[in-house]
């Protein structure tokens, strides 16, 4: 080797080094995250994208063994902590939990899975309160984590239901962590059928009365246990009285001690049975033809004139609850599946092309859902798949819908166009495939670790228009929700993100752009993870497509105008039966 090239070579083993070392510094550190990408942005973005010496050949090899290392490290920390607080949560009785500031929830023990079903990467927002009682809870969670005069605060929660109320005692967690954590106890306990058969054998109750019972230990007042279940008030009190004679207690405070000592009683014996959560209702499953299962979500009118919505890359899953509803206002009906890996759907078979798998999924889908054909809706990088789907199905896709549409790029002027994060798992994706599992992996360790809200209002603060929108209450929960769920889990969706990603970026055959149905692009233009330019500059190379705009939007286009969205769906004739008009000629 020449001396030059000598030299560039430990140049940039020693450059991938400083790289890697900064994950290991947002592990510890996770507002160090924008330093991070400014870092690494830095030395891509001076590169260019056909000249990053850092990621090919074996600086490029020994960059992706770095990184595995250092995410190793990031993990063992994580499971470190995890593990430290699980020790001390398990020995609670009451439903507890560790928070982020937001409301992440970081550790939660049996009792708190029983009661809220939380488990670790969930948010306080599925409990079931009320938005404005969540809202607040939120607000006190982040009082007591701000280090300010605020440290330990007793909160009161209505939740929705039965007329109750759960006491939460919220203490900040020392320990000079780099991160804001609230201890969170609650008053609600975690009640087994090992209890109730107790009460039963013991004290001879009837089932009715342990439920009148069960219901008194976690706050019910009359009233509330009459409504929830359908008993009159003067039932329930004549219940009461025989829980009273037959457990000799003098009154329902000694009733309800009786039941709590039980409880702390039968946690020491047994251990607590995991709770089976009821499925969602718009969630369900469907079994594939080779045997692997895949998740489908579906919103709005069931059987209405349907839509296929393609999973969004980044965890976009879940539309406004208002969006949701004014799809059963027009009968329409969102059909959602889930890609394998992600979610709830078993991984890919080993070897198999990802969005071939996802293709024929989505075909098996449609056929055993009774769905002929339907217009598909395509976020970020999912237009790929999109049009893969309509040249391979062309009796079933009527129209392709791209938001936010990700395309390969093909010249230095459109991977510049890119936002920092955006180029580096492009530069990554097309020069360094191998390295974008641990990538993913220390991103989402370090979203978690930071609190999924908390980080994704940093990511969306570099856009005017998502900051906005992620401000909207209604929208953050639906973001936060979906991301949560798509990867929280990790392993699998790690793997499916990665392996689709390297697909993705690739340069794509000229054919594809030019299926048998129509393409319309629907653009937020501040949107810099998909530059508007770069989407005007596809639709000149296939000037069939159409191609919509709108200024003031970003990322978030979606969560912000669903009625445009829903609108241009409908006036479309995208739908069997109807007539189509020119997209060109409506508002923009």
């Amino acid at each position: 080797m020449r001396p030059s090239l000598r030299r560039c070579a430990l140049e940039n083993k020693v450059r991938s080094r400083d790289l890697v070392g900064s994950l290991l510094d947002v592990s510890v550190s996770p507002e160090r995250l924008r330093d991070l990408i400014a870092l690494w942005d830095e030395r891509i973005f001076d590169s260019g994208p056909d000249r990053v010496i850092w990621l090919t050949g074996a600086a490029g090899s020994e960059f992706a063994r770095q990184v595995a290392g250092a995410v190793r490290i990031l993990e063992s920390l994580r499971a470190a902590e995890r593990q430290q607080f699980s020790e001390t949560l398990s020995s609670i009785s009451g439903a507890s939990m560790v928070l982020t500031q937001d409301g992440e929830v970081i550790a939660a023990n049996d009792a708190a899975r029983a009661a809220f079903g939380l488990t670790p990467g969930d948010t306080i927002r599925s409990m079931p309160l009320d938005v404005a009682t969540c809202a607040e809870f939120v607000q006190r969670i982040a009082e007591v984590a701000g280090a300010g005069a605020v440290r330990e605060v007793v909160v009161r929660l209505r939740p929705e239901g039965p007329d109750r109320v759960i006491q939460v005692h919220l203490r900040a967690l020392q320990g000079g962590r780099a991160r804001p954590l609230v201890l969170a106890v609650t008053s609600e306990q975690a009640w087994s059928g090992d209890i109730s058969r107790l009460l039963v054998r013991v004290f001879d109750l009837a089932p009715a009365e342990v439920e009148v019972l069960r219901l008194l230990t976690g706050g019910s007042t009359v009233t509330g246990i009459a409504e929830a279940t359908g008993r009159s008030r003067g039932t329930i009190r004549a219940q009461i009285h025989a829980i009273l004679q037959k457990t000799e207690t003098r009154n329902q405070a000694e009733a309800v001690r009786l039941a709590m000592m039980l409880m702390d009683s039968m946690r020491v014996q047994t251990r607590p049975r995991p709770v089976q959560l009821a499925p969602e209702p718009h969630r369900r499953f469907l079994r594939m033809p080779d045997g692997r299962r895949v998740e489908v979500m579906r919103f709005g009118t069931p059987g209405g004139r349907p839509i296929l919505w393609m999973q969004s890359f980044y965890g976009r899953i879940r539309l406004p609850r208002s969006a949701e509803k004014d799809l059963a206002r027009r009968r329409l009906e969102v059909v959602l599946p889930i890609r394998a890996g992600y979610g709830g759907s078993d991984p890919a078979p080993k070897g198999r092309n990802p969005f071939e798998v996802a293709a024929a999924d989505i075909g098996s889908v449609m056929a055993q859902l009774r769905i002929s054909d339907a217009p598909v809706v395509a976020p970020d990088d999912s237009i790929r798949l999109a049009l893969m789907l309509a040249k391979a199905e062309p009796a079933r896709v009527r129209h392709v819908f791209g938001l936010g549409s990700s395309f390969p790029i093909r010249s230095d002027e459109q991977y510049r166009r890119l936002f920092p994060p955006a180029r580096i798992f492009r530069a990554c994706a097309r020069y360094q495939p191998k390295a974008l599992t641990f990538l993913t992996r220390a991103f989402r360790v370090a979203m978690f670790g930071h609190g999924v809200e908390r980080y994704l209002g940093g990511s969306y603060a570099s856009s005017a228009s998502d900051a906005r929108a992620f401000a909207d209450p209604e929208i953050a929960e639906a973001v936060v929700a979906g991301v949560t769920y798509m990867f929280a889990a990790g392993g699998p969706s790690d793997v499916a993100f990665s392996a689709e990603l390297a697909l993705v970026h690739q340069d794509w055959p000229e054919p594809l752009g030019r299926p048998a149905c129509p393409v319309t692009l629907i653009h937020g233009e501040q949107d810099g993870n998909s530059p508007c330019e770069t989407a005007r500059d596809y639709c000149a190379l296939y000037p069939a497509w159409r191609y919509i705009g709108y200024p003031d939007e970003g990322q978030l286009l979606a969560y912000t105008r669903w009625r445009d969205v829903f609108d241009l769906i409908e006036a479309s004739g995208s739908f069997a039966g109807a007539e189509p008009i020119r997209i060109d000629t409506l508002p923009t």
